[in-house]
């Protein structure tokens, strides 16, 4: 009990460090993208977090089970090298009993696992999907910061606005710039740019569309490198902003609950389900790899095989993934029997077994070679 307090000890700590690298690593190149967006316009600076924080169990479910990978290679080749693991098999600690001592952190990151995966994740997913969905009916009011530059593109064009100042009492822009330059849809049209100057703006509703009401100001309306342009006053004018109410696209299949997943005989379904079902099975198999992996000779250092050991790790996610993109991809009703990822599981469990016993059978042949010489 104590040898198994004190393997558990070292799994924890050096879980929860390589961890929190990881995630921080991962969660600033995702922090960053999101940041540009909200600089931007397209997302409200409010719902930055709120995203982040919906999307922290599916970071978690992808580092978790490396990070467990890794700190038994770390715990196990500071043993090595510290010559801690040759008393403990001189004692007849064998890697049985090293299995039965680290089966409760595995069991224990394998709960966690199957909980995102399962039910936590997919529920962070909708509520992402959702918080975009409603940053796309947002008003300018609520995008635009005053003195910067908005810029939105669509496949005909794009469109930049600008607000000298923003009335929040009266829930009015106040010196408001549009430039719309719209790209020619065929050979007859030519490209068209519309600016407007403004007094005051305001957003209202109208027939199910949000639009931005104008008071006082021009359009000016040509095409780039004439000088012919219309100047036009108006007292009022409406440009739309929004897209139509109701228009709300239906959720990607890494959204759906595991049990919609397990009902619908799509092929997206059976990748997304075999996918989360990986992400389980994915923790005893690389834990299991990551004992005979840790076996290092005092003069390498911890370090020695962790390299090649996440390279195999690599490898085994990129199978997983490559398998995933094959199953959406095939035809309806023709997948193949080959395509499913439980083929990657079984030949994972083959060389984990390998990693096992081949070098068991070579210390064997070795000692009998040398009986007989």
């Amino acid at each position: 009990m104590i040898l198994y307090r004190y393997i558990n000890r070292q799994l924890f700590m050096t879980t929860v460090v390589v961890t929190f690298v990881l995630v921080m690593v991962l969660v600033s190149g995702r922090f960053i993208k999101y940041l540009a967006e909200a600089a931007v316009g397209d997302i409200a600076a409010d719902a930055l977090f709120m995203i982040m924080a919906f999307r922290m169990p599916e970071f978690l479910q992808m580092i978790l089970p490396l990070s467990l990978y890794i700190a038994v290679l770390l715990v196990l080749g500071r043993m090595y090298v510290d010559n801690e693991m040759v008393v403990l098999k001189a004692c007849g600690i064998s890697e049985g009993s090293l299995m039965r001592a680290m089966a409760l952190p595995v069991l224990v990151t394998t709960a966690v696992i199957a909980l995102f995966s399962l039910y936590v994740t997919p529920k962070g997913d909708a509520e992402v999907a959702r918080l975009f969905e409603e940053q796309k009916g947002r008003s300018v009011l609520e995008l635009l910061t005053p003195g910067r530059f908005h810029v939105r593109g669509s496949d005909d064009g794009y469109r930049a606005t600008y607000a000298e100042s923003l009335n929040r009492k009266d829930e009015a822009l106040e010196g408001v710039f549009l430039s719309e330059f719209r790209l020619a849809s065929s050979e007859e049209d030519t490209t068209e740019l519309v600016t407007v100057w403004a007094q005051r703006g305001k957003v209202t509703e109208a027939y199910g569309m949000s639009y931005l009401e104008l008071v006082d100001g021009y359009q000016y309306q040509g095409r780039p490198g004439d000088a012919d342009f219309r100047k036009v006053h108006f007292d009022r004018a409406l440009i739309r902003i929004g897209r139509e109410q109701g228009t709300v696209r239906a959720p990607k299949t890494r959204s759906w609950d595991t049990t919609e997943l397990m009902a619908s005989p799509s092929n997206e379904a059976r990748a997304e389900l075999q996918w989360r079902l990986s992400l389980i099975g994915i923790v005893p198999v690389m834990a299991l790899a990551a004992i005979p992996l840790a076996r290092v000779n005092p003069r390498q250092g911890r370090f020695g095989k962790l390299i090649p050991a996440v390279l195999i790790y690599m490898f085994y996610m990129g199978l997983l993934l490559v398998m995933r993109s094959a199953i959406s991809d095939a035809p309806a009703d023709e997948v193949p029997p080959y395509l499913s990822m439980i083929w990657i599981h079984v030949l994972a469990v083959l060389l984990v077994l390998g990693l096992y016993l081949v070098p068991a059978w070579w210390a064997r042949r070795r000692y009998t070679r040398g009986m007989s010489a």
